[in-house]
């Protein structure tokens, strides 16, 4: 079921109608503070655990590439020279995907983590601060309306005059804090379709380039690992 709709004029008539519907979105953009934090947390522990398994890589193929491999006999086959040559192609072959991955960590800051906080402090964040103020106004307002009532009606005219236009003047400064509170509201509630979402669809963008390089290396390396196999066979 989606969230109820916040009309501006409503907001006007400040019934408990609207004070529920208010609640119902204040509940879920609360909601979507906690997912975005939760999915930061659990982003950075990705990507901690991409950058620990890229320099793993890293040094296993460092080790293959330093590795001297040596046969019996002072004159080495060709498939003996393939043989020792391989672990030097494995190693070349890690090294060119780690590239790709390294460019992945490098971007996932900028392109998932930043984007993300940026929205939760300062569009979620708006409507906090949105809140805090429509509180305000809200207490100060109902304060001033009750002393408003309770005038007695044998005051002088002009006193009378003076509290309705005070009253007034109230009265539009809670209309101001509460109209641009819904305004926030909405303008967050329309901002998540994209900006929440674009950073998570550019992380995996760049995810699907890592894993089609993979693919197309695989491609590449196949008639050397054909030839090796035979290598191997004889």
């Amino acid at each position: 079921m989606g969230l109820p709709t916040l009309e501006f004029s409503d907001s006007l008539l400040d019934s408990p109608e609207f004070r529920e519907r208010l609640q119902c979105h204040e509940i879920e953009l609360e909601r979507t503070n906690r997912f975005i934090k939760d999915l930061i947390k659990d982003g950075n522990m990705l990507i901690s655990a991409l950058r620990s398994l890229s320099l793993a890589v890293q040094r296993f193929s460092q080790s293959l590439q330093e590795f001297q491999f040596e046969c019996i006999g002072d004159a080495e086959t060709d498939d003996e020279i393939n043989i020792a040559q391989s672990l030097k192609e494995f190693s070349q072959l890690l090294s060119t995907m780690e590239e790709e991955r390294k460019r992945l960590i490098q971007n996932a800051d900028d392109v998932l983590i930043s984007p993300l906080e940026r929205f939760r402090k300062e569009q979620i964040g708006a409507v906090k601060e949105g809140k805090k103020q429509f509180d305000k106004e809200t207490e100060r307002y109902y304060s001033v309306l009750e002393k408003y009532l309770s005038v007695s009606s044998r005051k002088k005219e002009s006193q009378l005059l003076e509290a309705d236009s005070q009253m007034d003047k109230d009265r539009q400064i809670f209309y101001d804090a509460s109209l641009q509170y819904v305004f926030k509201i909405q303008e967050v509630q329309e901002r998540k379709k994209f900006e929440f979402v674009e950073p998570l669809l550019a992380f995996l963008q760049g995810l699907f380039t890592f894993y089609h390089e993979g693919y197309e290396l695989a491609n590449e390396f196949e008639p050397y690992k054909q030839q090796l196999q035979f290598n191997l066979q004889n």
